[in-house]
């Protein structure tokens, strides 16, 4: 099986390399798992990085596999084994991905007077999530903190986080659920979230439509600050007079419109991995990937079919630097204070604790 298009390294073009580390979490499914190996099938792979000591995992037969990700269940955030170097426009790309166990949504999700227990449900996923994301942050810090650092240390930090939403539930829930209000408040406050609708080649144009309708205003009106490549015909602090660049206004409008991104993924098995369907205009003609039906093919880079090609640009070219700018700046620098403050906050108690216990020991003996 191939994995990727693998192509041959330039030797006249400098490139910049860039690390970026994705979170893939949502409804329990979706085709998480498949959308990553989608996704890879679609990069121009130059090459898997295992850490020392590791190898690549075995396929279905046992025998040693070329694709980073087995077939496994996992029970807790898992990043693949290796990171994933590839090319992106002028820039080199080092990739790493990171799947996560399905979100359960209960069968009467749409019971407005059961949200409470189904948010209980649901904490344990979230817990999870932002733990990873934390585990995270704690790594650079420690890194920071060390007198000599190791300018090799690699970026640990979750650039961005897929939530993958399944169209039937929202269908049946006119938008967001409880779980997912509850679970994207949470996520928000740690990484960049970008809101997908998994299995889109099921819905039909109407639908599509009055989904994408419908979660823009429940997180318009829950207020969730989930990444929406912001309205740029402002300058910074809403000073109109700033130099606005036309072309990126009007490239995050146009990504704006497409939220939450429709995913397609690519037909695959255990056995064979993923299917390249061969188009319709004879053998010779080459193969994509998509999902063959009865009354055509849907075809995963096909913009006409679905927003893969779209997402997969704005992640890893138009808007990586923002996005790791934000991680840094914001999400990270949020992070750090907040525990900085806890340290300083425990050590002051134990100070003013111990010094009350001198006190109280000097007051024995002079009573004595």
């Amino acid at each position: 099986m191939a994995t990727g298009r693998l192509s041959r390294p330039s030797r006249t073009r400098r490139t910049t390399q860039h690390a970026f580390n994705l979170m893939v979490a949502g409804h329990t499914r979706t085709g998480k798992t498949s959308f990553i190996r989608t996704l890879v099938e679609t990069l121009a792979v130059k090459k898997f990085h295992y850490a020392e000591g590791m190898e690549p995992p075995a396929d279905a037969s046992g025998q040693p596999s070329s694709f980073p990700l087995p077939w496994v269940e996992i029970s807790a955030p898992t990043p693949l084994p290796a990171r994933i170097e590839f090319e992106e426009v002028n820039d080199r790309v080092l990739l790493r991905l990171i799947d996560t166990p399905g979100i359960p949504i209960p069968v009467n999700v749409h019971k407005v007077s059961d949200d409470e227990a189904h948010i209980a449900l649901a904490n344990s996923h979230a817990a999870s999530l932002v733990g990873y994301i934390e585990a995270q942050f704690e790594a650079t810090l420690l890194e920071e903190s060390k007198v000599r650092r190791n300018p090799k240390s690699p970026d640990y930090q979750t650039h961005a986080c897929l939530y993958f939403l399944d169209p039937q539930v929202c269908i049946a829930t006119r938008g967001l659920t409880a779980v997912d209000r509850h679970l994207l408040s949470q996520l928000t406050t740690r990484v960049n979230v970008i809101v997908c609708l998994a299995k889109s080649d099921l819905l039909t144009v109407r639908q599509m439509q009055s989904l994408r309708r419908w979660i823009k205003e429940d997180i318009a009106k829950s207020q969730i600050p989930v990444y929406a490549f912001p309205d740029e015909t402002e300058g910074e602090d809403g000073d109109e007079e700033s130099v606005v660049d036309p072309d990126a206004a009007e490239l995050n409008a146009h990504l704006r419109a497409l939220l939450p991104f429709t995913i397609v993924n690519a037909e695959d098995s255990a056995e064979d991995g993923l299917d390249e369907i061969p188009q319709a205009n004879g053998d010779g003609a080459p193969r994509v990937l998509g999902r063959a039906y009865t009354w055509g093919t849907v075809e995963v880079e096909n913009p006409e079919h679905c927003d893969v090609l779209q997402l997969k640009q704005a992640l890893f070219s138009t808007h990586l630097g923002e996005l790791k700018l934000l991680t840094r700046e914001l999400y990270y620098e949020q992070w750090r204070t907040e525990k900085l403050l806890e340290v300083r906050s425990s050590v002051l108690g134990a100070k003013k604790a111990e010094s009350g216990s001198v006190r109280s020991g000097g007051s024995r003996r002079v009573e004595e």
